[in-house]
């Protein structure tokens, strides 16, 4: 069950809304989504928005290739219709049911397929974006005003993810459609000379027919509500001074709202290509009902679309530093409404208002300074927006598992980067994660979602061992969540000769959680090997797009971890030498980096985390050997130590972690002390 579906119309009372209905049961199937009306259910189809054509739009159906069709003529086949290779053909009838004829589907233009598919969509996703519209409307600041411009923006792309997320196949063929119509639809605006204008022109010449203010939505549609419809218009308004005219004259360029826009439906489209950060795959929910799952890391996306609004000019207004200034703009409380306000809207809208506010305290979690998200308002946002649930929705609704989940994870977060991980956090974590499987199991929660979850259960549960959280099962939980992530996405994780190009992003979380079982030479032979085959290869090419090295920077000093740890498990010594000088290289291609330059790292947890891995890969690469400087090695691998040094001393008796990151270092400087370091 996804959270905000494409809803097929049943009964339509308006003569206006008949057309655009019969083309939505039309377009519904043929991308993925199910329904009572399909005459021919239980198949569905995922189809290449490129390859479609109209007459197969009218059908409903695919039509089979010339060649089929010519083997299939001479057969005759009773009643109305069957099915051949998953293309739908006419039986004696001769004619398929509902078939629309070419006359209505030629009303619809300027690219008669785009905007067909166009129009569909928006009504199939309708109640969706009302219900997003509805839950947008009720998100308040705690002193009743509208929400900051951020924090809606983050309201607003969480829902919107959620809406692609639910019927990817669908979005993505909208999008393909938006483009096309948009681009159909633009005409040149250039202004004519006095004596240009006083002559003739011909018919197809620019300024020859006066330029349509509005062309037909419904015909001549050109946006896609739940984004231009919600996001722009809103978004567009913001900061807007007065004296304007209303109506926007035509050809205006594009606001800021509609480069917001612009911005996420790259990042959906970027989604779908092979090695991005999301996961999608063509599954079956039932035999011949095909669809496709997404695993989409939303809140990254999120973030992507909040911090290039906090980019913009004038978008954070009377402060000078940008990270400084959305940090403080997303660590306000906001009002929630009361539980009997949001118990009565239709349970869309309930669900789309759960989504946006989680939005909003994901962002928090990102991006507010640790020490607001370590306080109280924090908590108590997170623990309002908790029972809010419980007395909004039934116990089995899937919005429920899923969002008891994510605030368990920011409740987590926020107290470890505090330096007050606790058995607590981890114990809330496995129960929500545990309500997430049970719901998967039960068919509550589709694959996509599942797999979501699942991933962001065993990130926060790695680093909350990491952070020195013990028992409670921690290990075998995160085997048994990985085992069900890989049957959820239909992909052998385990196999050594997989192919796992496709989920190299997703990887990366797998392989740390291999590399940190640091006595299993099984696990750590693994987690290299997945390192070196898929997940650094992935994010080198994500770095190629996007230029932003901390992924990939990230991945690489984890695999160095990784590979130094089995090579100090090795008795054979030119083994462990080879898996030393891969895990020197690694930490070497992060080094290189400015931004890893111990002066530039500070007493954090991240930092931290980076220098307590980086400090033994150093010092073995020197007990070895293999260094190329063991001098300079020697001298960065005590700035890292001397840096989580001062980071335990801000955070002492913070938590269990404290013991095990002290150890740590008490290791480290005995290391440092026999290679002659006095520190």
């Amino acid at each position: 069950m996804v959270l905000l579906p494409a809803v097929v119309p049943q009964l339509v009372e308006k003569r206006s809304e008949l057309v655009p209905a019969r083309l939505a049961r039309k377009v519904a199937p043929l991308f993925g989504v199910p329904a009572e009306q399909n005459p021919f259910r239980p198949l569905t189809w995922v189809c290449d928005f490129t390859a479609i054509t109209v007459a197969e739009i009218a059908r409903g159906a695919p039509l089979p290739t010339r060649a089929a069709a010519a083997e299939l003529r001479e057969e005759q086949h009773d009643g109305g219709w069957f099915v051949r290779d998953r293309a739908v053909l006419p039986g004696t009838r001769g004619a398929l049911p509902n078939e629309i004829v070419a006359a209505t589907m030629n009303r619809f233009g300027p690219d008669t397929k785009a905007a067909v598919v166009l129009t569909a969509a928006n009504v199939l996703l309708g109640p969706a974006a009302d219900a997003v519209r509805t839950a947008l409307g009720m998100l308040r600041s705690a002193d009743g005003r509208e929400l900051p411009p951020v924090q809606w923006l983050a309201a607003w792309a969480a829902t919107a993810i959620e809406i692609y997320r639910s019927q990817p196949a669908l979005v993505s063929a909208a999008l393909t459609a938006r483009v096309i119509q948009r681009a159909s639809l633009s005409a040149p605006r250039f202004p004519l000379s006095p004596a240009v204008a006083a002559q003739a022109r011909a018919r197809c010449e620019i300024g020859a027919v006066a330029a349509e203010r509005g062309p037909d939505p419904v015909t001549r549609p050109r946006d896609l509500d739940f984004l231009d419809g919600i996001g722009a218009a809103r978004l567009n308004a913001v900061g807007v001074l007065p004296g304007a005219d209303a109506e926007e004259p035509a050809g205006l360029p594009a606001g800021l709202g509609d480069r917001m826009v612009e911005r996420l439906i790259a990042l959906l489209v970027e989604m779908g290509a092979p090695g991005g950060v999301a996961h999608l795959w063509v599954t079956e929910r039932i035999p011949g009902q095909e669809l496709v799952s997404a695993m989409v890391p939303s809140s990254g996306l999120v973030r992507e679309l909040v911090e290039a609004w906090a980019a913009e000019p004038g978008s954070l207004p009377g402060r000078d530093e940008p990270g400084d200034a959305l940090a403080g703009a997303l660590a306000v409380p906001f009002r929630l409404p009361r539980p009997a306000e949001l118990a009565a809207l239709p349970l869309l809208a309930r669900r789309a208002f759960v989504l946006a506010a989680t939005g909003i305290v994901r962002q928090m979690g990102l991006l507010a300074p640790p020490e607001w998200l370590a306080g109280p308002q924090f908590a108590e946002l997170v623990r309002e927006l908790s029972d809010l649930l419980g007395r909004a929705f039934e116990a089995d609704d899937p919005v429920v598992a899923d969002t008891r989940l994510r605030l368990a994870v920011q409740l987590s977060g926020a107290q470890r980067h505090a330096g007050r991980a606790a058995a607590g956090s981890a114990r809330a974590v496995l129960v929500a994660a545990d309500a997430c499987l049970e719901a998967g199991e039960a068919g509550r929660i589709d694959p996509g979602l599942l797999a979501d979850l699942l991933v962001v259960a065993c990130i926060e549960l790695n680093a909350l061992r990491s952070a020195g959280v013990r028992g409670l099962g921690i290990g075998t939980a995160l085997r048994r969540y990985w085992a069900a992530f890989a049957e959820t996405v239909e992909v052998d994780l385990f196999a050594p000769d997989a192919d796992h190009s496709g989920l190299s992003f997703q990887l990366h979380n797998y392989a740390a959680f291999l590399g940190a079982n640091k006595d299993n030479a099984e696990d750590l032979r693994a987690a290299v090997r997945l390192f070196a085959t898929a997940v650094i290869p992935g994010r080198t090419r994500l770095y190629n797009r996007d230029r932003d090295i901390r992924p990939l920077a990230r991945s690489r000093y984890l695999a160095a971890d990784a590979a130094s740890s089995l090579a100090s498990l090795l008795t054979d010594r030119a083994e462990a030498e080879q898996f030393a000088r891969r895990a020197y290289a690694w930490l070497q291609q992060v080094l290189a980096d400015p931004l890893y330059q111990p002066h530039r790292l500070r007493p954090v947890l991240s930092d931290s985390m980076f220098a307590v891995r980086a400090a033994p890969v150093l010092l073995q690469a020197v007990e070895l050997g293999i260094a190329e400087n063991p001098a300079a090695d020697i001298a960065r691998a005590d700035e890292f130590v001397r840096l989580v040094e001062t980071w335990l001393k801000e955070t002492a008796g913070g938590g269990p972690g404290y013991s095990g990151h002290q150890f740590a270092v008490l290791e480290l400087r005995t290391r440092l002390a026999a290679l002659g370091f006095a520190g």
